[in-house]
């Protein structure tokens, strides 16, 4: 006997796919049966996300800069139709909120805020066209707590809250949800990098940091970017047809506490 998987027949485009939690949704989609298109601003990386998922032959992948706008339209227009896409594309830079540059500060937005929306607008066109679609951005906890060590980010993802909301207010009646997932303290990636650049403002090693900021978690441990995938795979699916404009919390309880 065999049974249908969540994902059958659905094309997948995923942003930001070359490594960690990106990588773990490209992993946990194939799986459940979806062509996958797996983007990213290394190329390298991209290649070998989809190689680990089987789809060196039936999949692409594809190079973008996701805060470029018109690479944004571009590689949507390539790709065709696009059942869901999942926005994973962020960077995150440390300094004390006095000390933040307007460069710095722009170079953050450029990605997370404004490569947020433009890719989610490109994709939602023809989206709303087909009458179906399915958008996730990736946000944190960030957006509604308070981290002055990386203020830029914490704000940019805030705007990708209100971003999601506007999506799904406007295309809902469309048949395309938008949605958002907001991972707590994953495991490697840029978490880890994340910590490396606080023990240089605050004078902590890295370990220190990792070992105070896991223990001070209502569940103290830190998730591992295949548990936030399956998230994804549910707001892709038809169980979560109905869901829209939410924000799905992965954290533990990190915003408690």
């Amino acid at each position: 006997m065999s049974f249908k998987k969540l994902l059958d027949g659905k094309v997948a485009l995923i942003v930001g796919s070359g490594r960690g939690l990106g990588e773990a949704i490209a992993l946990a989609y194939a799986r459940e049966g979806a062509q996958l298109v797996c983007a990213d601003l290394d190329l390298a990386a991209a290649r070998q996300t989809l190689e680990a998922c089987g789809q060196s032959e039936g999949g692409a992948a594809e190079t973008l800069d996701i805060s470029n706008a018109q690479q944004c339209s571009q590689l949507v227009e390539k790709i065709g139709k696009i059942d869901v896409m999942v926005n994973c594309a962020a960077m995150c830079l440390v300094d004390p909120i006095l000390e933040v540059a307007p460069e710095a500060w722009d170079k953050v937005f450029a990605v997370n805020a404004r490569g947020a929306f433009f890719i989610m607008q490109a994709a939602a066109r023809g989206m709303v066209e087909r009458g179906y679609g399915r958008i996730i951005q990736i946000t944190s906890p960030a957006a509604k707590m308070g981290f002055p060590n990386f203020a830029s980010y914490a704000a940019s993802k805030a705007a990708v809250d209100s971003l999601v909301r506007a999506g799904a207010v406007a295309w809902g009646q469309h048949g395309v949800t938008v949605n958002s997932i907001a991972p707590g303290r994953m495991t490697g990636g840029m978490i880890d990098e994340l910590e490396v650049e606080l023990s240089r403002v605050t004078g902590k090693s890295a370990a220190e940091l990792k070992a105070e900021r896991t223990k001070g978690l209502p569940i103290p441990r830190r998730v591992e970017p295949a548990e936030v995938a399956e998230a994804a795979v549910w707001l892709a699916s038809d169980a979560a047809a109905y869901v829209n404009g939410e924000r799905v919390n992965f954290t533990g309880g990190m915003e408690l506490s």
